[in-house]
Protein backbone atom coordinates (compact mmCIF):
# COMPACT_ATOMS: atom_id res chain seq x y z
CA UNK A 1 0.00 0.00 0.00
CA UNK A 2 1.30 3.06 -0.75
CA UNK A 3 0.32 5.96 1.02
CA UNK A 4 -0.71 9.10 1.18
CA UNK A 5 -0.18 12.28 3.34
CA UNK A 6 -0.67 15.70 3.80
CA UNK A 7 2.07 18.14 2.77
CA UNK A 8 2.87 22.17 3.29
CA UNK A 9 5.28 23.85 0.98
CA UNK A 10 5.26 27.66 1.56
CA UNK A 11 1.58 28.20 2.72
CA UNK A 12 0.10 25.58 0.38
CA UNK A 13 -1.45 22.50 1.58
CA UNK A 14 -1.57 19.49 -0.99
CA UNK A 15 -1.73 15.75 -0.88
CA UNK A 16 1.06 13.77 -1.62
CA UNK A 17 2.38 10.24 -2.16
CA UNK A 18 5.46 9.92 -0.63
CA UNK A 19 6.54 6.88 -2.26
CA UNK A 20 5.66 7.65 -5.45
CA UNK A 21 7.85 10.81 -5.31
CA UNK A 22 10.83 8.67 -4.54
CA UNK A 23 10.19 7.00 -7.65
CA UNK A 24 10.68 10.14 -9.50
CA UNK A 25 7.16 10.98 -9.64
CA UNK A 26 5.45 14.54 -8.72
CA UNK A 27 2.13 13.79 -7.48
CA UNK A 28 -0.61 16.12 -5.56
CA UNK A 29 -4.12 16.99 -4.96
CA UNK A 30 -4.28 20.84 -4.14
CA UNK A 31 -6.80 21.83 -1.14
CA UNK A 32 -8.34 24.95 -0.94
CA UNK A 33 -6.24 27.31 1.15
CA UNK A 34 -3.39 29.45 0.33
CA UNK A 35 -4.68 31.58 -2.47
CA UNK A 36 -5.52 34.74 -3.58
CA UNK A 37 -9.10 34.33 -4.78
CA UNK A 38 -12.38 35.92 -3.41
CA UNK A 39 -15.71 34.52 -1.99
CA UNK A 40 -17.08 32.08 -3.05
CA UNK A 41 -13.50 30.88 -4.80
CA UNK A 42 -11.82 31.21 -1.25
CA UNK A 43 -9.15 30.58 -1.64
CA UNK A 44 -7.01 28.17 -4.16
CA UNK A 45 -9.57 28.07 -6.70
CA UNK A 46 -7.64 26.44 -10.03
CA UNK A 47 -10.55 26.88 -12.33
CA UNK A 48 -10.38 28.99 -15.12
CA UNK A 49 -13.79 28.01 -16.35
CA UNK A 50 -16.30 28.77 -12.81
CA UNK A 51 -16.55 32.84 -12.99
CA UNK A 52 -13.01 33.87 -10.74
CA UNK A 53 -11.35 36.37 -12.45
CA UNK A 54 -8.28 35.11 -15.11
CA UNK A 55 -5.30 36.63 -12.95
CA UNK A 56 -6.19 35.23 -9.76
CA UNK A 57 -6.68 31.96 -10.57
CA UNK A 58 -3.02 31.79 -12.89
CA UNK A 59 -1.63 33.48 -9.53
CA UNK A 60 -3.07 30.35 -7.47
CA UNK A 61 -1.53 27.82 -9.99
CA UNK A 62 1.77 29.43 -10.07
CA UNK A 63 1.74 29.20 -6.52
CA UNK A 64 0.68 25.93 -6.24
CA UNK A 65 2.92 24.51 -9.01
CA UNK A 66 5.82 26.58 -7.46
CA UNK A 67 5.21 24.19 -4.66
CA UNK A 68 5.88 21.20 -6.22
CA UNK A 69 8.79 22.46 -7.40
CA UNK A 70 7.10 22.97 -11.23
CA UNK A 71 6.12 25.66 -13.56
CA UNK A 72 3.10 26.46 -14.93
CA UNK A 73 4.41 26.20 -18.36
CA UNK A 74 4.30 22.43 -17.97
CA UNK A 75 0.93 21.88 -17.43
CA UNK A 76 -1.19 20.30 -19.75
CA UNK A 77 -4.88 20.61 -19.42
CA UNK A 78 -7.98 18.59 -20.99
CA UNK A 79 -11.72 20.31 -21.10
CA UNK A 80 -12.91 17.81 -18.69
CA UNK A 81 -16.80 17.16 -20.32
CA UNK A 82 -17.76 14.25 -18.32
CA UNK A 83 -17.03 12.11 -21.27
CA UNK A 84 -14.62 8.93 -21.28
CA UNK A 85 -11.90 9.74 -24.12
CA UNK A 86 -7.89 9.51 -23.25
CA UNK A 87 -5.46 11.49 -24.93
CA UNK A 88 -1.76 10.92 -25.24
CA UNK A 89 0.09 13.65 -24.32
CA UNK A 90 3.18 14.48 -26.26
CA UNK A 91 6.32 17.39 -25.61
CA UNK A 92 3.77 19.76 -28.18
CA UNK A 93 0.97 19.72 -25.77
CA UNK A 94 2.82 21.37 -22.86
CA UNK A 95 1.42 24.94 -21.83
CA UNK A 96 -1.96 23.67 -23.58
CA UNK A 97 -4.89 25.11 -21.02
CA UNK A 98 -2.49 26.37 -18.49
CA UNK A 99 -3.27 30.12 -19.04
CA UNK A 100 -6.52 29.59 -21.01
CA UNK A 101 -9.51 27.00 -20.58
CA UNK A 102 -9.77 27.30 -24.62
CA UNK A 103 -6.41 25.78 -24.79
CA UNK A 104 -7.09 22.61 -23.27
CA UNK A 105 -7.21 19.31 -24.89
CA UNK A 106 -10.88 19.45 -26.21
CA UNK A 107 -13.56 16.76 -25.17
CA UNK A 108 -10.67 14.31 -23.18
CA UNK A 109 -11.70 13.68 -19.72
CA UNK A 110 -8.34 11.99 -19.01
CA UNK A 111 -4.71 11.90 -19.68
CA UNK A 112 -1.52 9.40 -20.50
CA UNK A 113 2.12 10.21 -21.08
CA UNK A 114 5.88 9.11 -20.68
CA UNK A 115 7.20 12.78 -21.34
CA UNK A 116 9.21 13.68 -18.26
CA UNK A 117 8.54 17.15 -16.98
CA UNK A 118 4.92 17.31 -18.17
CA UNK A 119 2.38 18.00 -15.27
CA UNK A 120 -0.99 16.56 -16.55
CA UNK A 121 -2.95 18.64 -14.63
CA UNK A 122 -7.03 18.09 -14.12
CA UNK A 123 -9.67 19.82 -11.93
CA UNK A 124 -11.96 18.82 -9.07
CA UNK A 125 -14.85 20.01 -6.68
CA UNK A 126 -16.76 16.13 -5.71
CA UNK A 127 -15.42 14.11 -8.66
CA UNK A 128 -12.72 11.52 -8.15
CA UNK A 129 -9.42 12.35 -9.54
CA UNK A 130 -7.56 8.79 -10.54
CA UNK A 131 -4.02 8.92 -11.03
CA UNK A 132 -2.06 6.26 -12.33
CA UNK A 133 1.91 5.37 -12.65
CA UNK A 134 3.78 2.37 -14.18
CA UNK A 135 7.21 2.56 -12.61
CA UNK A 136 8.02 -0.05 -15.17
CA UNK A 137 7.72 1.45 -18.18
CA UNK A 138 8.01 5.19 -17.01
CA UNK A 139 4.38 6.07 -17.71
CA UNK A 140 1.77 8.02 -15.91
CA UNK A 141 -1.64 8.91 -16.49
CA UNK A 142 -4.94 10.85 -14.77
CA UNK A 143 -8.43 10.44 -15.51
CA UNK A 144 -11.37 12.21 -14.07
CA UNK A 145 -14.13 10.35 -12.91
CA UNK A 146 -17.15 11.78 -11.45
CA UNK A 147 -20.13 9.82 -11.91
CA UNK A 148 -20.91 9.74 -15.54
CA UNK A 149 -16.58 8.74 -16.05
CA UNK A 150 -17.60 6.20 -13.75
CA UNK A 151 -20.71 4.73 -15.65
CA UNK A 152 -18.65 4.86 -18.52
CA UNK A 153 -15.49 3.12 -17.02
CA UNK A 154 -13.40 5.51 -17.73
CA UNK A 155 -10.63 3.69 -15.22
CA UNK A 156 -10.58 0.75 -17.79
CA UNK A 157 -10.12 3.05 -20.81
CA UNK A 158 -7.10 4.84 -19.20
CA UNK A 159 -5.34 1.90 -18.47
CA UNK A 160 -6.01 0.35 -21.40
CA UNK A 161 -4.45 3.32 -23.11
CA UNK A 162 -0.93 3.00 -21.08
CA UNK A 163 -1.13 -1.19 -22.50
CA UNK A 164 -1.64 -0.12 -25.70
CA UNK A 165 0.55 3.21 -26.32
CA UNK A 166 3.40 2.14 -23.83
CA UNK A 167 2.76 -1.94 -23.01
CA UNK A 168 2.28 -1.38 -19.16
CA UNK A 169 0.71 -4.15 -17.87
CA UNK A 170 -2.14 -3.93 -15.13
CA UNK A 171 -0.25 -5.85 -12.43
CA UNK A 172 2.28 -3.78 -12.67
CA UNK A 173 0.90 -0.08 -12.36
CA UNK A 174 0.23 2.04 -9.07
CA UNK A 175 -3.47 3.82 -8.40
CA UNK A 176 -4.42 6.50 -6.08
CA UNK A 177 -8.14 6.72 -6.12
CA UNK A 178 -8.11 10.90 -4.32
CA UNK A 179 -10.03 12.86 -2.39
CA UNK A 180 -13.80 12.99 -3.92
CA UNK A 181 -17.44 12.85 -2.67
CA UNK A 182 -18.04 9.82 -0.61
CA UNK A 183 -21.06 7.57 -0.40
CA UNK A 184 -22.23 9.76 2.91
CA UNK A 185 -22.93 13.00 0.57
CA UNK A 186 -23.36 10.87 -2.65
CA UNK A 187 -27.13 10.28 -2.71
CA UNK A 188 -28.78 9.61 -6.09
CA UNK A 189 -32.33 8.41 -7.57
CA UNK A 190 -33.87 4.91 -7.97
CA UNK A 191 -33.85 5.14 -11.67
CA UNK A 192 -29.96 6.34 -11.89
CA UNK A 193 -29.05 3.50 -8.87
CA UNK A 194 -30.98 0.69 -10.84
CA UNK A 195 -29.20 1.66 -14.00
CA UNK A 196 -25.38 1.50 -11.72
CA UNK A 197 -27.13 -2.24 -10.04
CA UNK A 198 -27.44 -3.01 -14.11
CA UNK A 199 -23.70 -1.82 -15.20
CA UNK A 200 -21.78 -3.36 -11.99
CA UNK A 201 -23.84 -6.78 -11.66
CA UNK A 202 -20.46 -8.10 -10.69
CA UNK A 203 -19.26 -5.45 -8.06
CA UNK A 204 -20.22 -5.33 -4.58
CA UNK A 205 -21.53 -2.97 -2.12
CA UNK A 206 -21.03 0.29 -4.31
CA UNK A 207 -25.17 0.63 -3.64
CA UNK A 208 -26.48 1.59 -0.12
CA UNK A 209 -29.69 2.73 1.42
CA UNK A 210 -29.24 5.19 3.21
CA UNK A 211 -32.01 7.74 5.21
CA UNK A 212 -32.16 9.85 2.32
CA UNK A 213 -32.44 7.32 -0.55
CA UNK A 214 -29.95 5.90 -2.18
CA UNK A 215 -26.08 6.35 -1.97
CA UNK A 216 -23.53 5.38 -4.44
CA UNK A 217 -19.80 4.72 -3.94
CA UNK A 218 -17.48 6.23 -6.78
CA UNK A 219 -14.16 5.10 -4.99
CA UNK A 220 -15.46 1.64 -4.08
CA UNK A 221 -16.62 1.50 -7.66
CA UNK A 222 -13.48 2.38 -9.25
CA UNK A 223 -11.76 -0.23 -6.66
CA UNK A 224 -13.67 -2.91 -7.53
CA UNK A 225 -13.02 -1.80 -11.24
CA UNK A 226 -9.89 -2.22 -11.06
CA UNK A 227 -9.63 -5.15 -9.27
CA UNK A 228 -11.41 -6.95 -11.59
CA UNK A 229 -9.19 -5.89 -14.46
CA UNK A 230 -5.99 -7.65 -12.70
CA UNK A 231 -4.57 -4.68 -10.30
CA UNK A 232 -2.90 -5.91 -7.43
CA UNK A 233 -5.05 -4.76 -4.19
CA UNK A 234 -1.83 -3.78 -2.65
CA UNK A 235 -0.51 -0.90 -5.76
CA UNK A 236 -4.38 0.61 -5.21
CA UNK A 237 -4.66 3.80 -2.23
CA UNK A 238 -7.57 4.80 -1.91
CA UNK A 239 -7.89 8.62 0.13
CA UNK A 240 -10.73 8.29 2.62
CA UNK A 241 -11.61 11.95 2.88
CA UNK A 242 -15.01 13.55 1.40
CA UNK A 243 -14.82 16.40 -0.29
CA UNK A 244 -18.84 17.24 0.51
CA UNK A 245 -17.92 16.65 4.42
CA UNK A 246 -14.52 18.72 4.16
CA UNK A 247 -15.24 22.10 3.30
CA UNK A 248 -12.54 23.55 5.16
CA UNK A 249 -10.17 21.63 3.19
CA UNK A 250 -11.88 21.21 -0.18
CA UNK A 251 -14.13 23.05 -2.30
CA UNK A 252 -17.45 20.99 -3.26
CA UNK A 253 -19.95 21.51 -6.14
CA UNK A 254 -23.22 19.47 -4.15
CA UNK A 255 -22.49 21.32 -1.02
CA UNK A 256 -21.85 24.63 -2.18
CA UNK A 257 -24.62 24.11 -5.00
CA UNK A 258 -22.31 24.72 -7.88
CA UNK A 259 -20.82 28.09 -6.60
CA UNK A 260 -17.51 27.56 -5.77
CA UNK A 261 -13.68 26.55 -6.83
CA UNK A 262 -11.68 23.98 -8.16
CA UNK A 263 -9.17 21.83 -7.18
CA UNK A 264 -6.16 20.68 -8.75
CA UNK A 265 -4.72 16.88 -9.24
CA UNK A 266 -1.32 16.86 -11.04
CA UNK A 267 1.35 14.01 -11.85
CA UNK A 268 3.82 14.01 -13.91
CA UNK A 269 7.50 12.08 -14.47
CA UNK A 270 10.12 14.08 -12.82
CA UNK A 271 13.33 14.80 -14.88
Amino acid sequence: MQNWIWKQTNGIDYITLPTWEDMGVTVAFSGRNGGTSEVPYQSLNLGLHVGDKTENVIHNRNRFLSALGQKLDSVTCCQQVHGTRVAVVNKKDAGKGAYDYATSLADYDAMVSNIPGIMLTTFYADCIPLFFFDPVHKVVALAHSGWKGTMGKIACKTVETMQQQYGSLYSEIYAFIGPGIDSCCFNIQEDLAKKVTKEFAGLSDIINMGKNGYRWDLKETNYQILIQIGFRPENITCCDLCTSCCLDKFYSYRQEKGLTGRMGAVIGLKY
